[in-house]
Protein backbone atom coordinates (compact mmCIF):
# COMPACT_ATOMS: atom_id res chain seq x y z
CA UNK A 1 0.00 0.00 0.00
CA UNK A 2 1.38 3.45 -0.91
CA UNK A 3 2.71 5.51 1.99
CA UNK A 4 0.13 7.82 3.53
CA UNK A 5 -2.77 5.60 2.61
CA UNK A 6 -2.53 3.15 5.48
CA UNK A 7 -5.20 5.04 7.45
CA UNK A 8 -7.26 6.03 4.46
CA UNK A 9 -8.99 2.86 3.21
CA UNK A 10 -11.63 4.89 1.36
CA UNK A 11 -9.04 6.71 -0.74
CA UNK A 12 -7.30 3.43 -1.45
CA UNK A 13 -10.60 1.93 -2.66
CA UNK A 14 -11.07 4.91 -4.99
CA UNK A 15 -7.53 4.39 -6.24
CA UNK A 16 -8.28 0.74 -7.06
CA UNK A 17 -11.53 1.62 -8.86
CA UNK A 18 -9.81 4.26 -10.99
CA UNK A 19 -7.05 1.81 -11.86
CA UNK A 20 -9.58 -0.86 -12.80
CA UNK A 21 -11.56 1.56 -14.94
CA UNK A 22 -8.39 2.69 -16.67
CA UNK A 23 -7.46 -0.91 -17.40
CA UNK A 24 -10.98 -1.64 -18.73
CA UNK A 25 -10.82 1.46 -20.92
CA UNK A 26 -7.47 0.37 -22.32
CA UNK A 27 -8.80 -3.11 -23.02
CA UNK A 28 -11.82 -1.61 -24.76
CA UNK A 29 -9.60 0.46 -27.03
CA UNK A 30 -7.61 -2.63 -27.95
CA UNK A 31 -10.68 -4.69 -28.81
CA UNK A 32 -11.41 -4.78 -32.53
CA UNK A 33 -14.67 -3.97 -34.20
CA UNK A 34 -16.17 -7.13 -35.69
CA UNK A 35 -17.94 -7.50 -39.03
CA UNK A 36 -19.46 -10.94 -39.64
CA UNK A 37 -20.86 -11.45 -43.15
CA UNK A 38 -22.67 -14.70 -43.90
CA UNK A 39 -24.34 -15.81 -47.11
CA UNK A 40 -26.76 -18.71 -47.57
CA UNK A 41 -25.57 -21.71 -49.63
CA UNK A 42 -22.43 -19.98 -50.93
CA UNK A 43 -20.19 -22.86 -51.94
CA UNK A 44 -16.49 -22.19 -51.58
CA UNK A 45 -16.18 -23.26 -55.23
CA UNK A 46 -18.22 -20.14 -56.03
CA UNK A 47 -15.48 -17.81 -54.72
CA UNK A 48 -12.60 -17.00 -57.05
CA UNK A 49 -9.95 -17.11 -54.33
CA UNK A 50 -10.64 -20.82 -53.71
CA UNK A 51 -9.34 -21.69 -57.17
CA UNK A 52 -12.01 -24.16 -58.30
CA UNK A 53 -12.91 -24.95 -61.92
CA UNK A 54 -15.10 -21.82 -61.69
CA UNK A 55 -12.31 -19.47 -60.58
CA UNK A 56 -12.30 -17.50 -63.83
CA UNK A 57 -16.08 -17.14 -63.81
CA UNK A 58 -16.74 -16.08 -60.20
CA UNK A 59 -17.24 -12.32 -60.03
CA UNK A 60 -16.03 -12.01 -56.42
CA UNK A 61 -13.22 -9.41 -56.46
CA UNK A 62 -14.14 -7.95 -53.05
CA UNK A 63 -14.40 -11.31 -51.29
CA UNK A 64 -11.21 -12.43 -53.03
CA UNK A 65 -9.45 -9.30 -51.78
CA UNK A 66 -10.36 -10.21 -48.19
CA UNK A 67 -8.71 -13.59 -48.78
CA UNK A 68 -5.60 -12.01 -50.31
CA UNK A 69 -5.30 -9.68 -47.29
CA UNK A 70 -6.18 -12.30 -44.68
CA UNK A 71 -6.53 -16.06 -44.22
CA UNK A 72 -8.55 -18.53 -46.27
CA UNK A 73 -9.65 -21.78 -44.60
CA UNK A 74 -10.03 -24.82 -46.85
CA UNK A 75 -11.35 -27.41 -44.38
CA UNK A 76 -13.98 -25.74 -42.22
CA UNK A 77 -17.07 -27.91 -41.87
CA UNK A 78 -20.61 -27.64 -40.54
CA UNK A 79 -22.02 -30.39 -38.33
CA UNK A 80 -25.45 -30.44 -40.03
CA UNK A 81 -25.64 -29.07 -43.58
CA UNK A 82 -28.98 -27.32 -43.53
CA UNK A 83 -29.68 -23.62 -42.99
CA UNK A 84 -31.40 -23.18 -39.61
CA UNK A 85 -29.49 -25.87 -37.67
CA UNK A 86 -26.14 -24.57 -38.93
CA UNK A 87 -27.05 -21.03 -37.90
CA UNK A 88 -28.07 -22.30 -34.46
CA UNK A 89 -24.68 -24.00 -34.11
CA UNK A 90 -22.87 -20.84 -35.16
CA UNK A 91 -24.69 -18.72 -32.58
CA UNK A 92 -24.42 -21.22 -29.72
CA UNK A 93 -21.10 -22.89 -30.44
CA UNK A 94 -22.81 -26.26 -29.97
CA UNK A 95 -23.62 -29.32 -32.08
CA UNK A 96 -27.18 -29.76 -33.34
CA UNK A 97 -27.95 -32.57 -30.91
CA UNK A 98 -27.14 -30.20 -28.04
CA UNK A 99 -28.96 -27.14 -29.36
CA UNK A 100 -31.99 -29.29 -30.21
CA UNK A 101 -32.10 -27.47 -33.57
CA UNK A 102 -32.12 -30.52 -35.81
CA UNK A 103 -34.25 -29.38 -38.76
CA UNK A 104 -35.57 -26.32 -40.59
CA UNK A 105 -37.91 -24.06 -38.64
CA UNK A 106 -35.95 -24.67 -35.44
CA UNK A 107 -35.19 -22.35 -32.56
CA UNK A 108 -32.51 -22.12 -29.92
CA UNK A 109 -33.38 -23.21 -26.40
CA UNK A 110 -34.03 -20.25 -24.04
CA UNK A 111 -30.88 -21.06 -22.05
CA UNK A 112 -28.69 -21.67 -25.10
CA UNK A 113 -25.40 -19.76 -25.11
CA UNK A 114 -25.05 -16.94 -27.62
CA UNK A 115 -21.78 -15.31 -28.58
CA UNK A 116 -23.69 -12.19 -29.63
CA UNK A 117 -25.24 -11.88 -26.17
CA UNK A 118 -21.77 -12.30 -24.67
CA UNK A 119 -20.50 -9.46 -26.84
CA UNK A 120 -23.37 -7.19 -25.82
CA UNK A 121 -22.79 -7.94 -22.15
CA UNK A 122 -19.08 -7.16 -22.54
CA UNK A 123 -19.71 -3.67 -23.90
CA UNK A 124 -20.01 -4.17 -27.65
CA UNK A 125 -22.75 -2.48 -29.63
CA UNK A 126 -24.32 -5.38 -31.48
CA UNK A 127 -26.62 -5.55 -34.47
CA UNK A 128 -27.95 -8.28 -36.78
CA UNK A 129 -29.21 -7.35 -40.26
CA UNK A 130 -30.74 -9.60 -42.90
CA UNK A 131 -31.66 -13.27 -43.05
CA UNK A 132 -32.05 -14.83 -39.61
CA UNK A 133 -33.98 -18.01 -40.49
CA UNK A 134 -34.88 -19.22 -37.00
CA UNK A 135 -38.22 -19.07 -35.22
CA UNK A 136 -37.33 -16.53 -32.56
CA UNK A 137 -35.74 -13.17 -33.33
CA UNK A 138 -32.12 -12.52 -32.24
CA UNK A 139 -31.68 -12.50 -28.47
CA UNK A 140 -29.25 -10.37 -26.54
CA UNK A 141 -28.50 -7.90 -29.33
CA UNK A 142 -28.49 -4.11 -29.11
CA UNK A 143 -30.52 -3.92 -32.32
CA UNK A 144 -31.71 -5.98 -35.25
CA UNK A 145 -33.51 -5.76 -38.59
CA UNK A 146 -34.17 -9.28 -39.83
CA UNK A 147 -36.43 -11.36 -42.02
CA UNK A 148 -38.95 -13.97 -40.97
CA UNK A 149 -37.96 -17.25 -42.62
CA UNK A 150 -36.31 -17.05 -46.01
CA UNK A 151 -37.25 -13.48 -46.83
CA UNK A 152 -37.67 -12.22 -50.39
CA UNK A 153 -35.10 -11.49 -53.07
CA UNK A 154 -36.99 -8.36 -54.05
CA UNK A 155 -38.79 -5.79 -51.86
CA UNK A 156 -37.77 -7.43 -48.55
CA UNK A 157 -39.46 -6.91 -45.18
CA UNK A 158 -37.31 -6.40 -42.08
CA UNK A 159 -38.57 -6.84 -38.51
CA UNK A 160 -37.39 -4.73 -35.58
CA UNK A 161 -37.11 -5.30 -31.78
CA UNK A 162 -40.13 -3.02 -31.25
CA UNK A 163 -42.34 -5.43 -33.17
CA UNK A 164 -42.56 -3.06 -36.12
CA UNK A 165 -41.69 -4.16 -39.64
CA UNK A 166 -40.92 -2.24 -42.77
CA UNK A 167 -40.86 -3.19 -46.44
CA UNK A 168 -38.05 -1.88 -48.61
CA UNK A 169 -38.17 -1.52 -52.38
CA UNK A 170 -35.43 -3.06 -54.48
CA UNK A 171 -32.99 -5.95 -54.40
CA UNK A 172 -32.57 -7.52 -50.97
CA UNK A 173 -28.73 -7.37 -50.72
CA UNK A 174 -28.69 -3.67 -51.56
CA UNK A 175 -31.39 -2.89 -48.99
CA UNK A 176 -29.84 -5.04 -46.25
CA UNK A 177 -26.54 -3.24 -46.76
CA UNK A 178 -28.25 0.18 -46.80
CA UNK A 179 -29.70 -0.64 -43.38
CA UNK A 180 -26.36 -1.90 -42.02
CA UNK A 181 -24.49 1.22 -43.16
CA UNK A 182 -27.09 3.49 -41.57
CA UNK A 183 -26.68 1.60 -38.30
CA UNK A 184 -22.92 2.06 -38.50
CA UNK A 185 -23.44 5.79 -39.05
CA UNK A 186 -25.63 6.12 -35.95
CA UNK A 187 -23.61 3.96 -33.58
CA UNK A 188 -21.67 5.29 -30.60
CA UNK A 189 -18.17 5.49 -32.03
CA UNK A 190 -16.59 5.50 -28.59
CA UNK A 191 -17.23 1.77 -28.18
CA UNK A 192 -16.46 -1.22 -30.42
CA UNK A 193 -19.20 -2.69 -32.58
CA UNK A 194 -20.27 -6.10 -33.75
CA UNK A 195 -22.31 -6.23 -36.97
CA UNK A 196 -23.83 -9.35 -38.52
CA UNK A 197 -24.80 -8.86 -42.16
CA UNK A 198 -26.61 -11.96 -43.40
CA UNK A 199 -27.35 -12.27 -47.12
CA UNK A 200 -30.24 -14.33 -48.47
CA UNK A 201 -28.37 -15.31 -51.62
CA UNK A 202 -27.29 -17.41 -53.27
CA UNK A 203 -30.09 -19.65 -51.97
CA UNK A 204 -32.27 -21.20 -54.68
CA UNK A 205 -33.70 -19.86 -56.93
CA UNK A 206 -30.62 -17.62 -57.24
CA UNK A 207 -32.43 -14.41 -58.20
CA UNK A 208 -30.26 -11.46 -59.19
CA UNK A 209 -30.62 -7.72 -59.94
CA UNK A 210 -30.83 -6.39 -63.48
CA UNK A 211 -27.28 -5.06 -63.37
CA UNK A 212 -25.97 -8.65 -63.52
CA UNK A 213 -28.49 -10.08 -65.99
CA UNK A 214 -25.95 -10.38 -68.81
CA UNK A 215 -23.08 -11.91 -66.82
CA UNK A 216 -21.82 -14.94 -68.81
CA UNK A 217 -24.86 -14.64 -71.08
CA UNK A 218 -23.09 -16.04 -74.14
CA UNK A 219 -20.45 -18.09 -72.31
CA UNK A 220 -20.35 -21.87 -72.00
CA UNK A 221 -19.14 -22.37 -68.42
CA UNK A 222 -16.99 -25.48 -67.77
CA UNK A 223 -18.69 -28.43 -66.11
CA UNK A 224 -17.48 -30.13 -62.95
CA UNK A 225 -15.88 -33.52 -63.76
CA UNK A 226 -18.51 -35.43 -61.78
CA UNK A 227 -21.59 -33.79 -63.38
CA UNK A 228 -22.59 -36.97 -65.21
CA UNK A 229 -21.85 -39.44 -62.41
CA UNK A 230 -24.31 -42.36 -62.15
CA UNK A 231 -24.96 -41.83 -58.47
CA UNK A 232 -27.39 -44.74 -58.08
CA UNK A 233 -24.47 -47.06 -58.89
CA UNK A 234 -21.53 -45.25 -57.27
CA UNK A 235 -23.28 -44.38 -53.99
CA UNK A 236 -26.59 -46.22 -53.55
CA UNK A 237 -27.06 -45.40 -49.86
CA UNK A 238 -26.12 -41.71 -49.94
CA UNK A 239 -25.97 -39.90 -53.29
CA UNK A 240 -28.45 -42.30 -54.86
CA UNK A 241 -31.12 -41.38 -52.30
CA UNK A 242 -30.64 -37.62 -52.43
CA UNK A 243 -33.69 -35.82 -53.80
CA UNK A 244 -32.01 -32.93 -55.56
CA UNK A 245 -30.32 -33.85 -58.83
CA UNK A 246 -29.86 -31.68 -61.89
CA UNK A 247 -31.37 -34.07 -64.38
CA UNK A 248 -32.08 -37.78 -64.17
CA UNK A 249 -34.96 -39.64 -65.86
CA UNK A 250 -35.16 -42.38 -63.24
CA UNK A 251 -33.46 -41.02 -60.16
CA UNK A 252 -34.55 -38.46 -57.55
CA UNK A 253 -36.58 -35.45 -58.61
CA UNK A 254 -34.79 -33.09 -60.94
CA UNK A 255 -34.50 -29.51 -59.77
CA UNK A 256 -35.01 -28.34 -63.33
CA UNK A 257 -37.88 -30.70 -64.08
CA UNK A 258 -39.92 -27.51 -64.58
CA UNK A 259 -37.87 -27.02 -67.74
CA UNK A 260 -38.53 -30.54 -69.01
CA UNK A 261 -40.53 -29.40 -72.03
CA UNK A 262 -37.74 -27.00 -73.00
CA UNK A 263 -35.11 -29.68 -72.56
CA UNK A 264 -37.04 -32.19 -74.66
CA UNK A 265 -37.24 -29.71 -77.50
CA UNK A 266 -33.47 -29.43 -77.55
CA UNK A 267 -32.37 -32.98 -76.85
CA UNK A 268 -33.59 -36.47 -76.04
CA UNK A 269 -30.24 -37.34 -74.51
CA UNK A 270 -30.24 -37.26 -70.66
CA UNK A 271 -26.57 -36.22 -70.62
CA UNK A 272 -27.24 -33.25 -72.90
CA UNK A 273 -30.29 -32.25 -70.87
CA UNK A 274 -28.18 -32.34 -67.73
CA UNK A 275 -25.61 -30.07 -69.34
CA UNK A 276 -28.32 -27.61 -70.37
CA UNK A 277 -29.74 -27.61 -66.84
CA UNK A 278 -26.24 -27.03 -65.41
CA UNK A 279 -25.61 -24.00 -67.63
CA UNK A 280 -28.92 -22.50 -66.59
CA UNK A 281 -28.29 -23.03 -62.88
CA UNK A 282 -24.64 -21.96 -62.72
CA UNK A 283 -25.21 -18.69 -64.57
CA UNK A 284 -28.03 -17.70 -62.23
CA UNK A 285 -25.93 -18.70 -59.23
CA UNK A 286 -22.90 -16.65 -60.30
CA UNK A 287 -25.05 -13.59 -61.03
CA UNK A 288 -26.59 -13.85 -57.57
CA UNK A 289 -23.11 -14.12 -56.00
CA UNK A 290 -21.91 -11.07 -57.95
CA UNK A 291 -24.59 -8.96 -56.25
CA UNK A 292 -23.37 -10.13 -52.84
CA UNK A 293 -19.82 -9.13 -53.73
CA UNK A 294 -21.08 -5.65 -54.69
CA UNK A 295 -22.31 -5.17 -51.15
CA UNK A 296 -19.30 -6.69 -49.44
CA UNK A 297 -17.37 -3.97 -51.24
CA UNK A 298 -19.73 -1.26 -49.96
CA UNK A 299 -19.23 -2.22 -46.32
CA UNK A 300 -15.46 -2.62 -46.62
CA UNK A 301 -15.21 0.78 -48.32
CA UNK A 302 -17.24 2.34 -45.51
CA UNK A 303 -14.78 1.00 -42.94
CA UNK A 304 -11.86 2.19 -45.05
CA UNK A 305 -13.22 5.74 -45.35
CA UNK A 306 -13.86 5.92 -41.62
CA UNK A 307 -10.28 4.83 -40.99
CA UNK A 308 -11.21 1.71 -38.99
CA UNK A 309 -10.70 -1.01 -41.59
CA UNK A 310 -7.53 -2.42 -40.06
CA UNK A 311 -9.03 -2.32 -36.57
CA UNK A 312 -11.98 -4.43 -37.67
CA UNK A 313 -12.00 -8.23 -37.62
CA UNK A 314 -13.76 -9.10 -40.89
CA UNK A 315 -15.24 -12.56 -41.42
CA UNK A 316 -16.92 -13.87 -44.56
CA UNK A 317 -18.59 -17.27 -44.56
CA UNK A 318 -21.70 -19.24 -45.50
CA UNK A 319 -24.05 -21.37 -43.42
CA UNK A 320 -22.94 -24.46 -45.38
CA UNK A 321 -21.68 -25.53 -48.77
CA UNK A 322 -23.69 -26.27 -51.92
CA UNK A 323 -23.44 -28.56 -54.94
CA UNK A 324 -22.89 -26.71 -58.18
CA UNK A 325 -23.52 -29.72 -60.37
CA UNK A 326 -20.96 -32.07 -58.81
CA UNK A 327 -22.33 -35.63 -58.66
CA UNK A 328 -25.29 -34.48 -60.81
CA UNK A 329 -26.61 -32.63 -57.74
CA UNK A 330 -27.65 -29.27 -56.39
CA UNK A 331 -28.65 -28.42 -52.79
CA UNK A 332 -26.67 -29.58 -49.74
CA UNK A 333 -27.59 -31.81 -46.70
CA UNK A 334 -25.10 -34.66 -47.21
CA UNK A 335 -21.74 -35.22 -45.51
CA UNK A 336 -19.92 -35.09 -48.88
CA UNK A 337 -17.26 -32.39 -49.24
CA UNK A 338 -19.11 -29.85 -51.40
CA UNK A 339 -22.03 -29.78 -48.97
CA UNK A 340 -20.08 -30.23 -45.75
CA UNK A 341 -17.39 -27.59 -46.21
CA UNK A 342 -17.99 -23.89 -45.69
CA UNK A 343 -15.98 -20.98 -47.03
CA UNK A 344 -14.26 -19.05 -44.26
CA UNK A 345 -12.18 -15.94 -44.93
CA UNK A 346 -10.86 -13.76 -42.10
CA UNK A 347 -9.06 -10.42 -42.38
CA UNK A 348 -7.34 -8.69 -39.46
CA UNK A 349 -3.90 -7.39 -40.50
CA UNK A 350 -2.82 -6.68 -36.92
CA UNK A 351 -2.56 -10.43 -36.39
CA UNK A 352 -3.28 -12.38 -39.61
CA UNK A 353 -0.67 -12.71 -42.35
CA UNK A 354 -1.94 -11.60 -45.76
CA UNK A 355 -2.56 -14.41 -48.24
CA UNK A 356 -2.27 -17.17 -45.65
CA UNK A 357 -4.14 -20.48 -45.93
CA UNK A 358 -5.15 -22.96 -43.25
CA UNK A 359 -5.89 -26.59 -44.09
CA UNK A 360 -6.65 -27.55 -40.48
CA UNK A 361 -10.08 -28.94 -39.63
CA UNK A 362 -12.39 -26.25 -38.30
CA UNK A 363 -16.13 -26.20 -37.60
CA UNK A 364 -19.05 -23.81 -37.50
CA UNK A 365 -19.18 -24.30 -33.73
CA UNK A 366 -15.78 -22.57 -33.61
CA UNK A 367 -17.01 -19.23 -34.96
CA UNK A 368 -18.48 -17.96 -31.68
CA UNK A 369 -15.47 -18.86 -29.51
CA UNK A 370 -13.15 -17.25 -32.07
CA UNK A 371 -15.10 -14.00 -32.09
CA UNK A 372 -15.28 -13.90 -28.29
CA UNK A 373 -11.55 -14.58 -28.08
CA UNK A 374 -10.77 -11.54 -30.23
CA UNK A 375 -13.27 -9.45 -28.27
CA UNK A 376 -11.55 -10.36 -24.99
CA UNK A 377 -14.93 -11.63 -23.76
CA UNK A 378 -15.50 -14.78 -21.76
CA UNK A 379 -16.30 -17.96 -23.70
CA UNK A 380 -19.12 -19.95 -22.03
CA UNK A 381 -17.90 -23.36 -20.89
CA UNK A 382 -20.94 -25.03 -22.50
CA UNK A 383 -19.76 -24.02 -25.97
CA UNK A 384 -18.29 -27.09 -27.66
CA UNK A 385 -16.27 -25.22 -30.26
CA UNK A 386 -12.78 -23.79 -29.82
CA UNK A 387 -11.19 -20.54 -30.93
CA UNK A 388 -9.53 -20.57 -34.34
CA UNK A 389 -7.25 -17.75 -33.23
CA UNK A 390 -4.10 -19.90 -32.93
CA UNK A 391 -4.55 -20.94 -36.57
CA UNK A 392 -5.20 -17.36 -37.61
CA UNK A 393 -1.91 -16.38 -35.96
CA UNK A 394 -0.12 -18.98 -38.07
CA UNK A 395 0.40 -21.52 -35.29
CA UNK A 396 -0.12 -25.30 -35.56
CA UNK A 397 -1.26 -26.56 -32.14
CA UNK A 398 -0.16 -30.17 -31.62
CA UNK A 399 -3.48 -31.07 -30.01
CA UNK A 400 -5.71 -29.59 -32.73
CA UNK A 401 -8.79 -31.63 -33.68
CA UNK A 402 -8.16 -34.51 -36.08
CA UNK A 403 -11.78 -35.25 -36.98
CA UNK A 404 -15.28 -33.79 -37.08
CA UNK A 405 -18.68 -35.37 -36.38
CA UNK A 406 -21.64 -34.86 -38.70
CA UNK A 407 -25.33 -35.84 -38.53
CA UNK A 408 -28.24 -35.01 -40.83
CA UNK A 409 -31.79 -35.61 -39.52
CA UNK A 410 -34.11 -33.88 -41.98
CA UNK A 411 -35.05 -36.18 -44.90
CA UNK A 412 -33.72 -39.15 -46.84
CA UNK A 413 -30.94 -40.08 -46.77
CA UNK A 414 -30.62 -39.50 -43.04
CA UNK A 415 -27.11 -40.34 -41.92
CA UNK A 416 -24.20 -39.58 -39.61
CA UNK A 417 -20.47 -39.97 -39.83
CA UNK A 418 -16.94 -38.79 -39.29
CA UNK A 419 -14.57 -36.78 -41.47
CA UNK A 420 -10.90 -37.13 -40.53
CA UNK A 421 -7.94 -35.48 -42.21
CA UNK A 422 -7.89 -38.31 -44.77
CA UNK A 423 -10.96 -40.53 -44.47
CA UNK A 424 -14.71 -40.26 -44.33
CA UNK A 425 -17.01 -42.94 -42.92
CA UNK A 426 -20.81 -42.67 -43.19
CA UNK A 427 -23.46 -44.62 -41.25
CA UNK A 428 -27.23 -44.94 -41.77
CA UNK A 429 -30.08 -45.64 -39.31
CA UNK A 430 -31.46 -48.67 -41.18
CA UNK A 431 -28.41 -50.73 -42.13
CA UNK A 432 -25.02 -51.84 -40.87
CA UNK A 433 -23.50 -51.06 -44.27
CA UNK A 434 -21.26 -47.99 -44.58
CA UNK A 435 -19.95 -45.71 -47.28
CA UNK A 436 -16.25 -44.93 -47.01
CA UNK A 437 -14.00 -42.53 -48.92
CA UNK A 438 -10.25 -42.00 -49.06
CA UNK A 439 -9.98 -38.23 -49.50
CA UNK A 440 -6.28 -38.36 -50.28
CA UNK A 441 -6.67 -40.76 -53.20
CA UNK A 442 -10.17 -39.63 -54.17
CA UNK A 443 -10.78 -35.97 -53.17
CA UNK A 444 -13.88 -35.80 -55.39
CA UNK A 445 -15.46 -38.77 -53.55
CA UNK A 446 -16.26 -40.71 -56.70
CA UNK A 447 -15.34 -44.16 -55.36
CA UNK A 448 -17.18 -45.61 -52.38
CA UNK A 449 -14.83 -48.09 -50.67
CA UNK A 450 -17.34 -49.33 -48.09
CA UNK A 451 -17.23 -52.90 -49.37
CA UNK A 452 -13.58 -52.98 -50.47
CA UNK A 453 -11.68 -55.73 -48.64
CA UNK A 454 -8.41 -53.80 -48.96
CA UNK A 455 -9.85 -51.04 -46.76
CA UNK A 456 -11.46 -53.30 -44.15
CA UNK A 457 -8.80 -52.58 -41.50
CA UNK A 458 -8.98 -48.81 -42.06
CA UNK A 459 -12.78 -48.86 -41.97
CA UNK A 460 -12.69 -50.67 -38.62
CA UNK A 461 -10.17 -48.17 -37.26
CA UNK A 462 -12.22 -45.19 -38.47
CA UNK A 463 -15.37 -46.70 -36.96
CA UNK A 464 -13.61 -46.85 -33.58
CA UNK A 465 -12.56 -43.22 -34.03
CA UNK A 466 -16.19 -42.30 -34.75
CA UNK A 467 -17.39 -44.09 -31.61
CA UNK A 468 -14.79 -42.31 -29.49
CA UNK A 469 -15.72 -38.93 -30.97
CA UNK A 470 -19.43 -39.52 -30.33
CA UNK A 471 -18.66 -40.26 -26.68
CA UNK A 472 -16.56 -37.08 -26.48
CA UNK A 473 -19.32 -34.80 -27.80
CA UNK A 474 -22.16 -36.53 -25.95
CA UNK A 475 -24.23 -38.33 -28.57
CA UNK A 476 -25.30 -41.95 -28.87
CA UNK A 477 -26.37 -44.19 -31.72
CA UNK A 478 -29.73 -44.71 -29.97
CA UNK A 479 -30.32 -40.95 -30.01
CA UNK A 480 -29.49 -40.77 -33.72
CA UNK A 481 -31.72 -43.66 -34.70
CA UNK A 482 -34.57 -42.31 -32.56
CA UNK A 483 -34.36 -38.86 -34.16
CA UNK A 484 -33.77 -40.07 -37.70
CA UNK A 485 -36.17 -42.98 -38.01
CA UNK A 486 -35.79 -45.43 -40.88
CA UNK A 487 -34.81 -44.32 -44.39
CA UNK A 488 -36.56 -47.36 -45.87
CA UNK A 489 -39.93 -46.29 -44.46
CA UNK A 490 -39.94 -42.95 -46.24
CA UNK A 491 -42.25 -42.44 -49.26
CA UNK A 492 -40.76 -43.12 -52.72
CA UNK A 493 -38.92 -40.32 -54.47
CA UNK A 494 -41.31 -39.24 -57.19
CA UNK A 495 -41.04 -36.46 -59.73
CA UNK A 496 -42.98 -33.39 -58.72
CA UNK A 497 -43.59 -30.28 -60.75
CA UNK A 498 -42.28 -27.14 -59.09
CA UNK A 499 -43.30 -23.52 -59.52
CA UNK A 500 -41.34 -22.19 -62.46
CA UNK A 501 -38.70 -19.62 -61.62
CA UNK A 502 -37.01 -17.95 -64.57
Amino acid sequence: MPSGMQHKPFLFLVFLIIAALSQTSAQSKNRPNILFMMSDDHALEGIGAYGSWLKDYCHTPSIDQLAFEGMRFSNVCCNNSICSPSRASIISGQYSHVTGALNLGCELKPNAPSYIRQLTNSGYQTCVVGKWHMKQFPRGTSDFAVTVGQGSYFNPTLHRPSGNKEKYQGYYADRYTDWALKWLDKRDKKNPFYLSLHFKGPHEYFEYPKRWAKLHDSVNIPEPPSLHEDITKTSPLLKGKHYSVLYDDEGPKSFYLVYEDYLKQHSNNPKERRSIAYQHMIKKYLRCVAAIDDNVKRVVEYLRKEGILDNTLIIYTSDQGYWLGQHNMHDKRLILEESLKMPLIVRYPKEIKAGSISTKLGMNIDFGPTILDYANASIPSVMQGVSLRPLLKGKSPVNWRSSIFYAYYNRSPKHWGIRTERYKLIRFPDTEAVEFYDLQEDPSEMYNLGSESGYKKQITSTQKQLSSLMTEIGITRDFLINKMGDNTKLPPRTHKKRVKKN
